[in-house]
C-alpha cells in the first residue's frame, strides 16, 4: 500500500463522491456548476438507496407493491424462556 497524505486521501475521496463539488469540477465543471450539480446529485442518492432498501416503503412504491406494512404470518409475540 503506496503511503500518502491525509488531503490527498480526503481529495480523492472528495473527487468520488458524487454529492461533493469537487466530484465535479475534476469532471470539467465551473465552480458554480460543480456546486450546483452537487446539491442536486444528493437527493437522487437518497432516493436511490431508499428505493433499495426493503425496509423502506420506497422499496415496496418502487416496485408498484402497496406501502403498507407487511403483516406477520405469526401475529403472537415471541414467548419468552
Amino acid at each position: 500500500m503506496s503511503k500518502s497524505s491525509k488531503s490527498a486521501r480526503d481529495n480523492r475521496a472528495n473527487q468520488l463522491n458524487p454529492s461533493h463539488p469537487a466530484y465535479h469540477q475534476s469532471r470539467g465543471s465551473s465552480s458554480d456548476e460543480a456546486q450546483r450539480m452537487a446539491e442536486l446529485s444528493k437527493p437522487a442518492l437518497d432516493n436511490r438507496a431508499n428505493q433499495l432498501n426493503p425496509n423502506n416503503a420506497a422499496h415496496a412504491a418502487s416496485r408498484g407493491e402497496s406501502t403498507a406494512s407487511p403483516t406477520s404470518s405469526n401475529p403472537s409475540p415471541a414467548k419468552p424462556e
